[in-house]
């Protein structure tokens, strides 16, 4: 057998099961019986020599090839969606965007006045470190920011590079007498200081710990704490440095309170990026666009 004495429908009943991971979903979904449902699944794994799901939980888990097959078949269908049946966009008036923490205090201003201007419910989403495609493509996330390389294309999704930046140190005034003569820091430097750690992910998790482990160096963290509003307060009263993002720092109006140094080496380099899915509403496309403009004041173009 191959793709074109393949039945189509058997796809459909797959592209449901994938999306829900629930018969009695996928039933609703596709607008058939949960018979229908099973007999297209026994279809499907006898063409394709695989169980493709394990019930567990009356829940419908993939196995590793339904895995494999999902990364292809989910965003083939939702482009083919968005560009066969445009009116297909339900009418809420939703937007929720995931970005690290460091950016929620430039991007809130933004957000918040577009949400009263085009009349729409705005949210924030905590951010984790991983991924977060399949909320984009089913539409529970309408666009993500995060730190990174190169992404993988989907061809139902956009990403797009904001540009480049980089981590400073920053420290109060209880280390000025010490540290007012020196201008950057090598990593050495770095991890002979007690830290004020501002992230809600473990040090485990970090990007900065985890390069810094493969070099045989650790941090010692001193004050922990989950929001980046704790950082100035921390760091102007104790004799603790913090290592930040330089675009962060430069929205804070308390900037002139603390000092900063340069981290001296190629971890201390970033590129952000957004995704979000192609086919979008006209002002959810410019409250994306908005929010780029906002952030791209404070990052540099990758190609400089």
């Amino acid at each position: 057998m191959n793709l074109a004495q393949f039945d189509f429908n058997l796809l459909k009943v797959l592209y449901a099961l994938l999306l829900t991971g629930s018969t009695k979903e996928a039933t609703h979904k596709l607008g058939i019986s949960p018979s229908a449902v099973s007999h297209a699944l026994s279809r499907l794994r006898l063409t394709l020599s695989d169980p493709l799901f394990k019930r567990e939980n009356n829940i419908q888990v993939p196995t590793p090839f339904a895995l494999t097959l999902k990364a292809k078949l989910v965003p083939l269908f939702i482009s083919l969606n968005d560009d066969l049946f445009t009116d297909t966009f339900d009418g809420s008036r939703n937007f929720k965007v995931v970005c690290p923490p460091a950016l929620m205090d430039i991007i809130t201003p933004t957000l918040s006045e577009l949400s009263f201007e085009l009349d729409f419910y705005a949210e924030c989403i905590p951010y984790q470190r991983r991924s977060w495609r399949e909320e984009v493509l089913d539409g529970t996330v309408d666009l993500v920011f995060a730190v990174g390389g190169d992404q993988n294309p989907v061809s139902s999704l956009k990403f797009e590079t904001i540009g480049t930046s980089r981590l400073i140190i920053i420290y109060g005034e209880p280390l000025r007498s010490s540290l007012k003569n020196i201008d950057d820091f090598s990593l050495e430097q770095l991890v002979s200081y007690k830290h004020v750690y501002c992230l809600p992910w473990s040090q485990d998790d970090n990007e900065l710990d985890r390069q810094l482990r493969r070099r045989g160096l650790f941090r010692t963290i001193g004050f922990k704490c989950p929001e980046y509003a704790q950082v100035i307060p921390a760091i102007n009263s104790c004799p603790y440095i913090a290592v930040v993002p330089e675009p962060w720092l430069e929205n804070q109006p308390f900037k002139h309170t603390v000092y900063k140094i340069k981290l001296v080496d190629s971890l201390a380099i970033g590129n952000l990026f957004m995704m979000n899915r192609k086919s979008m509403l006209p002002w959810k496309k410019k409250i994306i666009s908005s929010i780029k403009s906002k952030i791209a004041m404070y990052y540099k173009p990758t190609n400089q």
